[in-house]
């Protein structure tokens, strides 16, 4: 019993409920068939009781009281204290009780057997009452006769009453006695029908009862341990499993599905810890590479943080040149295992051809077993388990575009092992960075190469600038020498076209010598940097003096030259000889691209805690995609170009040089044809300046 309980509560909870199901639907159709037989049973006592037996017994004792009454007044006629006949009329009245009678005892409802037993009865009462009638009527014609022929007739008529009578009751107690027996199994029935449904609700509840236990059992219990296990698993407890032997089919599938998904997540969650590991391997490379200067100490960390993040015996990184041949080797091993020697030269020499084959497929090679009987017997394969002792291997091309940089290899000694896509993909991005470095590190040397190179040109070149600059000066300083006595007439008196032609030479010799001097300072700027040695200077003192230099080669030019006088308080922080330079090459240009009747004019004002000095002009301007290169060494604009101006284009260099290294800035605005406005802002000196500004200032007034 046991036994098939068990198993009863292992069946599915499907089963289950379909077993409880027919039971409760046997049961249930137990007593529906049990009350409906009792019902058509009862149903069959009612209309017995109120059609047939009922109504018969009635019907009978209706027959008595009228036969009663019908005696009555037969009996008073022949007393002659009523009148004779009367009783006659009550016969039809008989006639039809008595047919009546027969048919309510005569129904279907009464078993066949008591339906004739009550047919002979009725008849036989039906007979008693037509002798009854008979006698009486007999009697009463005798009623005036002697009484030796009036008394017979009158005892035959009593005689003929008590037969009637005796039939009646017969037929009363017999119909009696049956609608007895029918009431009592009337209550029989409902007792039956009371004691089919107190069996039934017993069962009902004892099947309510067992099913409660069947679902305590084989649901509620195992759900609850289910409930047990999860939140066990919830508080740490990994290892607890849930019950797949108890409870129904579903239960148990789910306890088992539960196990599973248990399982996969914890396999999952070992998964996820290994490719975090990797990502962290391949943070750590990445920064690592780029933050160490030698190339061989990144690489041998790779080969290091590779073998422990991916539980590896062996790790193996040679580096190619250009030419093919191996250029450096780096490796990590596993404690007990020692170093590898190079390779031999037959699986050396194969290193940048294997590197080709695998990027220009563009893929890895790996081996989960190189002893297995399909690979062990081929060339490369063997040789490189007899030189490295690996018994898995994953190899990895290193390089950029088609450039190949190396191999790397992974390899384990003891046992196979299946390289997962995660751990090649982690691999492969740390190849990227040792790519990356590798080209980093060859471009760095390439690069150190190529600005020692450029390091030592400028230096010669700057040398040579220097050189050629004081030997130009040294002969113009001859050349000009022997022009001023010339034009002098130390030598004699010059013809007009002499003097011209000498005038034509000076003038060329003073812009040779503004060149030379240009490059002479440039050349001084980039050898040893701006050495200023600044004052506080005021700013009129600056501009007179720039008006003073320039005044000459404005009215050469026919040029209007116009300085507004600054404030007496504009006072600058600056070197005032390289101040004026930078003044005078922004007038000289403005007067040289000037044309006659042309005007050009000096301003100062103060600007928030700086000072701007202006240098306006209405010359010819500059085209509008030239504003962006001036400033740059030896640019002139297009237009002056075009107009054959003479210049050097190194001015504008110099101007922007001095302000800066001032603390400055230079803005220029121009429109070509219309003019050109050059602003220079410096700082202005502090208000407590020394007796240099206050001296300067009250010259100024």
């Amino acid at each position: 019993m046991r036994r098939q309980w068990g198993r009863l509560l292992q069946l599915s909870a499907a089963r289950q409920l379909q077993i409880l199901i027919a039971v409760l639907l046997v049961l249930i159709s137990g007593l529906v068939v049990g009350a409906l037989v009792t019902a058509r049973e009862q149903q069959q006592t009612v209309r017995n009781l109120t059609l047939a037996t009922g109504p018969g017994a009635q019907f009978n004792k209706d027959t008595l009281l009228q036969m009663t009454q019908a005696q009555a007044d037969w009996s008073e006629a022949m007393d002659g204290s009523a009148p004779a006949g009367r009783y006659e009329a009550v016969e039809p009245d008989v006639a039809a009780t008595l047919h009546r009678v027969a048919t309510a005892l005569g129904r279907k409802e009464i078993d066949t057997s008591d339906r004739q037993r009550y047919a002979a009865l009725v008849e036989r009462q039906r007979s008693a009452v037509t002798a009854w009638f008979q006698a009486a009527r007999a009697a009463e014609s005798l009623s005036d006769r002697p009484a030796a022929q009036r008394d017979p007739a009158r005892a035959l008529a009593f005689e003929r009453f008590i037969a009637f009578r005796q039939a009646n009751s017969e037929l009363s107690a017999l119909v009696g006695h049956q609608r007895d027996a029918v009431r009592a199994s009337a209550r029989k029935s409902i007792g039956i029908v009371l004691g089919v449904v107190g069996l039934g609700a017993a069962g009902a509840v004892l099947l309510v009862l067992l099913a409660g236990r069947m679902v305590r059992a084989s649901m509620l219990l195992p759900l609850e341990r289910l409930r047990s296990v999860v939140q066990r698993q919830r508080a740490g407890e990994v290892v607890v499993r849930a019950d797949e032997h108890h409870g129904s089919a579903e239960i148990r599938g789910l306890a088992a599905d539960y196990n599973e998904l248990v399982r996969s997540r914890h396999l999952l969650q070992e998964e996820q810890g290994r490719m975090l590991e990797i990502h962290r391997v391949t943070l750590d490379v990445a920064r690592r590479v780029r933050a160490v200067e030698h190339i061989d100490e990144a690489l041998e960390f790779v080969c290091s943080s590779l073998g422990q993040g991916l539980g590896v015996d062996r790790v193996l990184l040679y580096t190619v040149e250009d030419d093919g041949a191996v250029e450096g080797m780096a490796q990590f091993h596993r404690a007990d295992l020692p170093s590898l020697p190079p390779l031999p030269p037959s699986l050396m020499g194969q290193v940048a051809a294997v590197n080709d084959e695998l990027r220009r497929e563009a893929t890895v090679f790996r081996l989960p077993d190189l002893l297995a009987p399909e690979v062990r017997d081929e060339p490369r394969v063997a040789a490189f388990h007899r030189a490295t002792g690996a018994r898995s291997l994953l190899m990895v091309p290193i390089g950029v575009g088609e450039k190949g940089l190396g191999l790397l290899s992974l390899m384990t000694v003891d046992l196979p092992r299946r390289w997962r896509r995660y751990e090649i993909q982690g691999v492969q991005q740390c190849v990227s960075y040792v790519a990356q470095g590798v080209v980093a590190s060859r471009l760095a040397h390439m690069q150190e190469e190529q600005v020692a190179r450029l390091t030592a040109l400028d230096r010669q070149k700057t040398d040579f600038m220097a050189t050629v600059s004081h030997e130009l000066r040294t002969p113009l300083t001859s050349i000009s020498g022997y022009l001023e006595l010339l034009e002098d007439g130390d030598y004699g008196q010059l013809t007009g076209p002499q003097l011209s032609a000498l005038g034509v030479i000076e003038r060329n010799t003073v812009r040779l010598r503004g060149l030379i001097e240009d490059l002479l300072v440039l050349n001084k700027i980039e050898t040893s940097g701006l050495h200023s040695q600044p004052e506080n200077v005021a700013v009129s003192d600056i501009v007179s003096a720039v008006v003073e230099v320039l005044g000459p080669t404005a009215a050469n030019g026919k040029v209007e030259l116009v300085a507004e006088p600054p404030a007496a308080d504009l006072c600058v922080h600056v070197d005032r000889a390289q101040l004026e330079r930078a003044l005078i090459n922004l007038g000289s240009n403005a007067v040289k691209f000037t044309p006659a009747g042309g005007r050009v004019g000096l301003s100062a004002e103060r600007s928030g805690d700086r000072i701007a000095i202006s240098v306006t002009d209405t010359g010819i301007g500059i085209p509008h995609d030239d504003l962006t290169r001036l400033g740059d060494r030896f640019f002139r604009a297009s237009n002056a170009t075009a107009q054959a101006i003479p210049g050097t284009g190194l001015g504008l260099a110099i101007v922007r040089t001095i302000v800066e290294g001032h603390g400055g800035q230079m803005f220029v605005a121009s429109a070509e044809g219309e003019g050109t406005t050059v602003r220079l802002f410096l700082p202005a000196a502090v208000a407590s300046a020394g007796p240099e500004v206050g001296d300067a200032a009250a010259n100024a007034r």
